[in-house]
């Protein structure tokens, strides 16, 4: 035997397989070999005379060494293959299919290509398919496979969570697969499946306390839902976070995604309702602001409305409007005009620093609203116009409040 087979021989003897896989440990082994050179027993049927192993992992472990040596499958897969048959005791045909693998070596790349094969939504050929319209097209397999009419998005989202539930450590690959055969077959949400498993002892539950960054985002109308689901699919596969994908692609600011796990851990420990959360996000967005400075300004908020409604540039009937749609009292009348887009935010900024100058005694109300509405006067040229404003030939003048009315 040449040098290179004896030692891949030796590397994949039958008692390093489960040493390696974590099956049984060195010490099993080397007491194992022990008894093996004293009865001339295989070191397989020493280690289930011993307890350590039982006659289906010895069947297993001898198939994927057959496999392994064949040069049918690498090292890797080879322990993958045998843990998952220990693990949940199958045997090695039943390992390649429910891991979404083929005994040919024609299997597919994708993490969620195996899941849809595994579950038996999409078979080989189908999902070949699938992938050359993806790169025909520039989109995701997931993508690609609602354009073909294989699944539905609502599959294709429970698919993808089904993913991060098993990242999360919270279902392991065989229930993932059960779960997405059944809301398949009945065309049903995952959370629909889950709910109908309940009353069989599963108490698997999905997250309620902590919002998705992707629902947390389409609900404040900043992404739509398949920008969402893309950015999920493409973060599973390079296990990557959801929100870097999003900011990679251009969807979201570094901004607004530091908003949004900012508000996320809000919720999280009780500090925050999601309404609110989703308001504050908003005027991050509509602002373009730091959280932290949307927050402290809050009551500041209510002062330049105040302020801006002085400048005659906010209307009562809005105003009223707007406010009866409040529920809950998740937010002031101003957030909300400003949120709603009724507020400019070029005219906040002014305000606000106006509101400062008037603070520091520097301006008194009634100039502030004379400058807001005269820079207001110039769309589109607010902030120039503002850094115009002479504030010492200002402050000399006289501005009575009622010369308002008059601009």
């Amino acid at each position: 035997m040449d040098p290179i087979n004896k030692h891949r021989d030796k590397s994949n003897r039958l008692g390093e397989l489960f040493a390696e896989t974590g099956i049984i440990d060195h010490s099993a082994i080397a007491e194992g070999l022990s008894i093996a050179r004293r009865t001339q027993f295989p070191i397989g049927r020493v280690l289930v005379m011993t307890g350590w192993i039982d006659d289906h992992d010895i069947n297993c472990g001898v198939e994927v060494q057959a496999l392994l040596r064949a040069g049918t499958i690498d090292k890797a897969l080879a322990k993958d293959l045998l843990r998952f048959s220990h693990l949940n005791k199958v045997d090695i045909n039943e390992a390649f299919r429910l891991n979404g693998l083929s005994r040919n070596g024609d299997n597919p790349t994708s993490r969620l290509g195996k899941l849809m094969l595994a579950a038996g939504v999409a078979d080989a050929p189908r999902l070949v398919q699938a992938n050359r319209e993806a790169q025909r097209h520039q989109c995701t397999l997931g993508s690609a496979m609602i354009m073909l009419r294989m699944i539905t998005p609502k599959t294709l989202e429970g698919a993808l969570n089904l993913q991060i539930m098993m990242r999360d450590r919270k279902i392991d690959f065989p229930s993932a697969i059960a779960f997405l055969k059944e809301m398949h077959d009945r065309n049903v949400s995952l959370r629909e499946v889950i709910d109908d498993n309940s009353d069989h002892g599963m108490l698997l539950r999905l997250s309620k306390g902590q919002p998705r960054l992707g629902e947390f985002l389409v609900a404040a109308e900043l992404v739509n839902p398949q920008i969402v689901l893309s950015a999920c699919e493409i973060g599973n596969e390079e296990d990557n976070s959801i929100g870097r994908v999003m900011l990679s692609q251009g969807h979201i600011t570094e901004r607004q995604l530091e908003a949004a796990l900012q508000l996320q851990e809000m919720i999280l420990n009780r500090k925050i309702t999601y309404r609110r959360a989703v308001k504050l996000i908003k005027l991050v967005d509509r602002v373009n602001a730091p959280l932290d400075q949307i927050i402290n300004e809050s009551k500041t908020l209510d002062m330049v409305f105040k302020l801006l409604k002085a400048a005659g540039l906010v209307s009562e009937k809005v105003t009223r409007e707007v406010a009866c749609q409040i529920i809950d009292f998740e937010d002031t009348v101003a957030e909300a005009m400003l949120a709603k887009g009724f507020i400019h935010p070029d005219h906040f900024r002014i305000g606000l620093v106006c509101l400062e100058k008037i603070h520091r005694s520097e301006l008194t109300e009634a100039k502030a609203a004379f400058v807001v509405n005269y820079c207001a006067r110039h769309p589109g040229r607010e902030l120039e116009m503002f850094s115009r404003v002479n504030w010492v030939e200002l402050k000399r003048i006289d501005i009575q409040s009622d010369l308002l009315s008059t601009i």
